[in-house]
């Protein structure tokens, strides 16, 4: 196993810089005033399309560069060198044959040094590459070059590829305030670069944002196909009500009906949809299609946005059962040391009995027998992501530091509610839970208004 040394520091939280820029839209906080709120939004939103627009590259002039100076030619004003890098299209970037990086992120967690994080995909079979990142002082022109650490995201289970984080230092002598990008490469000296064997990869930066301490965010793994509208709203809508605040999603190639529905959540301001175009030959290779690597990516993409993040799939929820919102629970049963919290979860097995007496089209009404006994896969945890290193989707892997605790919460406060298909030797041994039947009221009302806004643009 490949581990990537974090530095010792002592307990005191001064070694630790809890979040720098914060960022986010402005959430309201409550259903109330949520509800108005959406209401305004969807009556002026108009007929819109989602356009993945392919940004169309950049040729560097075709200047055939030799030299570290043709990998930071004279810039123009940071603003706009940083906008075009900035907004170019989220991609896998081919480092050497079958490894891959997709995003960079600045981590400011630790005070005596700032690190890049690169979100990164190599083969399993063979030794990671040797990789360099290299910057250079727009001050002075001095380069600098610092050695990347790699440390394996998740298990792997005999797979081809496997998920890593990559990281390397920011020398000192640079101002990460004007880093747009990192260049990485496979040679150890800046001015070997080429075009050949060196990648800028952008860097993200936290916008200038107020934090939402009051929600959370909702990170849920690659998706792909057509998930038909209604269970789509259903699961946005729902999330909701029990707390969630924003959703980020992974387009794993959606389908156009699926992907107007997330543009017009996106349109209000809910939903941040990421491409993730892995490529054909990892896809079908990589463990769970990759979710690993992307749900670190959403962690680390929301340590300066949200004060917590959960994450889980489509046909899961964090549901509380002796208070009103997931976040309640959070907040009585951790303390200043706790990286996160983790639910048990259990199935709601669709495929042997549904509710006929129900009367809905709600699908979280209309299945309400569940097995007895959680199952340990389906775990699945709340974190404060400025306290955690790495994570996979039913486990905090690491902690920021090691005094950095997880809670594992008892199920008579909450647990996941799972709708599928149950395939345990547990199935058959099950009771009703009726847990869900408090929410019906809203999510109805809410399903049907946003409904009727879809239907109106012809979205569905």
């Amino acid at each position: 196993m490949h581990m990537f040394f974090r530095p010792i520091t002592e307990r005191s939280k001064a070694k630790l810089i809890i979040s720098r820029i914060a960022f986010g839209p402005q959430m309201e906080s409550t259903n109330t005033q949520r509800l108005q709120e959406k209401r305004q939004l969807k009556m002026e939103t108009t007929q819109s399309s989602y356009n993945q627009e392919s940004n169309s590259e950049e040729e560097n002039d075709d200047l055939g560069a030799f030299a570290a100076d043709d990998f930071f030619p004279p810039q123009k004003s940071h603003d706009e060198r940083c906008s075009r890098i900035r907004g170019e299209k989220l991609q896998f970037d081919e480092i050497v044959e079958g490894s891959f990086i997709y995003s960079a992120f600045l981590d400011y967690r630790f005070k005596d040094q700032t690190f890049i994080r690169m979100i990164s995909i190599f083969p399993s079979y063979s030794e990671p590459p040797q990789m360099y990142c290299h910057f250079m002082d727009l001050r002075t022109e001095e380069y600098f070059t610092s050695v990347v650490e790699i440390e394996e995201l998740g298990t792997n289970d005999g797979f081809t590829f496997q998920g890593y984080l990559s990281s390397c230092d920011l020398p000192e002598e640079i101002d990460s305030y004007t880093l747009c990008s990192v260049n990485v490469s496979l040679e150890p000296e800046s001015f070997r670069q080429t075009d050949e064997n060196t990648k800028q990869i952008p860097l993200h930066v936290s916008e200038d944002q107020p934090m939402d301490t009051e929600t959370y965010a909702l990170c849920i793994p690659p998706i792909s196909g057509e998930i038909s509208a209604g269970r789509l709203v259903e699961f946005l809508e729902l999330s909701e009500i029990l707390g969630v605040s924003y959703f980020v999603f992974y387009d794993a190639n959606l389908s156009d009906k699926t992907l107007k529905v997330l543009q017009y959540y996106n349109e209000i301001g809910a939903v941040t949809l990421n491409p993730w175009p892995l490529p054909q030959n990892i896809a079908s290779n990589i463990q769970d299609g990759g979710q690993t690597v992307a749900l670190n990516d959403c962690l680390y993409r929301n340590i300066d946005r949200f004060k917590y993040v959960a994450f889980n799939k489509l046909d899961e929820f964090i549901v509380p059962l002796q208070s009103k919102k997931t976040l309640d629970i959070f907040e009585s049963q951790s303390d200043e040391d706790t990286a996160g919290i983790c639910f048990q979860g259990f199935i709601f097995d669709t495929s042997t009995f549904e509710e006929k007496r129900s009367h809905t089209l709600l699908f979280t009404q209309r299945f309400t027998s569940r097995i007895k006994s959680p199952t340990e896969e389906l775990a699945r945890c709340i974190v404060s992501p400025k306290y955690v290193f790495s994570l996979e989707l039913n486990a905090i892997s690491n902690p920021l530091e090691t005094f950095y605790t997880t809670h594992h919460v008892d199920t008579s406060f909450g647990h996941v509610f799972r709708y599928g298909e149950c395939n345990y030797a547990e199935c058959k041994d099950s009771l009703q839970d009726l847990t869900m039947a408090k929410y019906r009221e809203e999510l109805e009302k809410r399903l049907n208004l946003t409904m009727i806004y879809l239907r109106q643009y012809q979205v569905v």
